[in-house]
Order: C-alpha cells, then sequence, then structure tokens
C-alpha cells in the first residue's frame, strides 16, 4: 500500500516507518528536514503551510497523522500551549488540504490522540465503544480541538480513526527512559496517592495495532491504544522497581510533583482507566497484554 504519514520522525513515528518499510510498502513521510530517499522510504519536504507539497497524483492509500509538539519538553507557559496545541491543529490542517487535492482520496485516516481526552477518575473505566465528555483542562481541549480538526477527513468519504494513546512504552522514547532514570537514581515510587490509573501500551503493541486497523474496516471512530489490563500507579513502580532491583515505595508528594512540573503534572497524576473495547472486540492479538510481560521485554 502507498501511506502518506506525518510526524514520522518521533518516538511511534520511527518504530511504525521501521515496519511498514520492513513490510514493503511505499511510505511518505512529510518533513521539514532534508533526508535521503531509500528504497521504498520517500521523504517530502514541507516548509511551511503557505508552502505545501503538491501531491494531487500520488496514489495513497492510508494517512496516517502523528505531528505534534511534545508535551514534555518544556514548562507549560502560556506560549508553550500555544505551540503544542497550534503545532497539531496546523499539521492536520495542512495534511487535510493536501488530501483535498488528491484526484483519489485515502480510504483510511489514522490521527493520533491521547487518553487524556476523558476526564481523570479512579472509579470510571473508560470504553471507546461509547461517548465520554472530554475533560476540561489543558489536554482535554487541546484533544476536541484536534479531533474536531481532523474530523474533517470523514467529509470528505474517509474512514477516520482516532488513535488514543495511553502511556506508551520503549526503551528508546517515550516516558519509560524517564521512569527507568528515577529508579537508577533512587528516586522512583509512589507519585501522589499512587492510586491514579496508568493505562500503558508497549510501543510494539501500537504499531501491530495501526497495521490491524488496515485491515479491518469496521473499525472507526475512537479507538483506544491501550493494552487491556491497565494499573495503578502504585502497581506500577512496584513492578518496575522489582524488575530493575531498586527500591520502589519512595512516596513523593503530589505538591512536590506539582511544584517541579507545574501543570504537567497532570500527566502522570490524573487518572484515566481506558479498555481497548474496539481492539479487543475484533480479535486483535496484545504481544504484551500484561505489564509484566512488557517490562520484562523493555528491561531484559
Amino acid at each position: 500500500m502507498h501511506i502518506l504519514l506525518t510526524g514520522a520522525t518521533g518516538f511511534v513515528g520511527d518504530h511504525l516507518v521501521h515496519e511498514l518499510e520492513k513490510s514493503g510498502h511505499e511510505i511518505y513521510i512529510l518533513t521539514r528536514q532534508k533526508l535521503k530517499n531509500r528504497a521504498n522510504v520517500h521523504y517530502i519536504e514541507w516548509l511551511t503551510s503557505d508552502k505545501l507539497p503538491n501531491l494531487e497524483d500520488l496514489p495513497v492509500d492510508i494517512c496516517i497523522n502523528l505531528a505534534g509538539a511534545g508535551l514534555m519538553d518544556e514548562k507549560w507557559s502560556n506560549e508553550r500551549k500555544k505551540v503544542i496545541v497550534n503545532s497539531r491543529i496546523e499539521a492536520t490542517s495542512a495534511l487535510l488540504s493536501i488530501v483535498k487535492k488528491m484526484k483519489t482520496k485515502p480510504k483510511l485516516w489514522i490521527n493520533a490522540s491521547a487518553i487524556g481526552a476523558y476526564t481523570s477518575s479512579k472509579s470510571t473505566i473508560y470504553l471507546d465503544t461509547e461517548e465520554n465528555a472530554f475533560a476540561t483542562n489543558f489536554l482535554g481541549k487541546t484533544v476536541y480541538e484536534w479531533e474536531k480538526t481532523a474530523s474533517v477527513a470523514s467529509e470528505l468519504g474517509i474512514r477516520v480513526v482516532y488513535a488514543r494513546f495511553g502511556l506508551v512504552l520503549g526503551t528508546d522514547g517515550g516516558s519509560f527512559p524517564v521512569f527507568q532514570k528515577l529508579f537508577q537514581t533512587y528516586t522512583g515510587g509512589k507519585l501522589g496517592s499512587g492510586r491514579q490509573w496508568y493505562s500503558w501500551i508497549h510501543v510494539d503493541d501500537v504499531v501491530a495495532a495501526m497495521l490491524f486497523i488496515f485491515d479491518h474496516e469496521q473499525i472507526s471512530g475512537v479507538v483506544n491504544f491501550t493494552a487491556p489490563h491497565p494499573v495503578q500507579e502504585k502497581q506500577f513502580a512496584e513492578r518496575l522497581g522489582k524488575k530493575l532491583h531498586k527500591p520502589y515505595n519512595t512516596p513523593i508528594p503530589k505538591r512536590i510533583i506539582k511544584l517541579i512540573l507545574g501543570e504537567r503534572a497532570m500527566t502522570i497524576l490524573d487518572s484515566q482507566r481506558a479498555y481497548p473495547e474496539k481492539l479487543m472486540s475484533h480479535h486483535f492479538e496484545f504481544q504484551f497484554e500484561t505489564l509484566q510481560e512488557a517490562l520484562d521485554d523493555l528491561v531484559d
């Protein structure tokens, strides 16, 4: 298949491109970097939203939009918040502008999203088969605007999937190296109450789930990209601490976390217990179904 991607040089994107390349797909990557093409990977320079490449004759089957500024790179000043939101909206709008001009429209659009869309709750289980109100905090509003912008693709007759990522675990990016470093420096442990739910997923299962969606036309709309067995933070800390042979009971009060991270603290203190109902009901097989399986792979 012919696949057009944005955000392909990021953590998830890098893993996805590797697998797509291995599977023999023809890959077209929109990027602001000057990169050299290889066998079936083609880099298309995309300078600004005002200078979009003309791809009207490109035979694209699938669009995957992963572009967006990192959430944890800097403190959330008002300016940084604008960058986080605008980078997502502008990239999505630009990709839509490109697709609208294509003579043959893609059949599928997968848009990155996040379970931060859900209101923080220690009791609610969020299914992707149900209508759930968006959280009213910064992350909830960001996801709402992001998904709303991407929804225009459905008006073009394209099947749209909003891939709401949980805590993506991998050794070369995301939050896992940060957690690992905390334990290695004896500062890992119970964050806040420790009772907040972490809906996690191994990066290999993120990639596998995307490829699974390619072939399952019944799947559309919101899809929780989370493993079927979320854990509370204190359980996450205990299992990771034992795996690394480090103490895991060090309590870090909520006020200290908020003092250090500011508003970003919600990314580790909020609780979203999300279940991948759509993937499970279509018999997707997770390679790493439990946290222990994921940690065994990541640490060993």
